[in-house]
């Protein structure tokens, strides 16, 4: 019984909160992406930094 009520409480959250957690993990994914396209940018100024020096 108490696993059966467990499984319908966790349906209830994914089918409500689909749509959220979704969209978290979209925005995380878009927030990875440009923090890693900085920190490529970053590396290439350095580089190209040492490069005059």
């Amino acid at each position: 019984m108490t696993s059966a009520f467990i499984l319908i409480a966790l349906a209830l959250i994914v089918i409500y909160a689909g749509p959220t957690l979704l969209f978290m993990c979209v925005g995380y994914a878009d927030y990875m992406l440009e923090r890693r396209r900085h920190m490529v940018a970053l590396r290439h100024a350095v580089k190209r930094r040492s490069d005059e020096l």
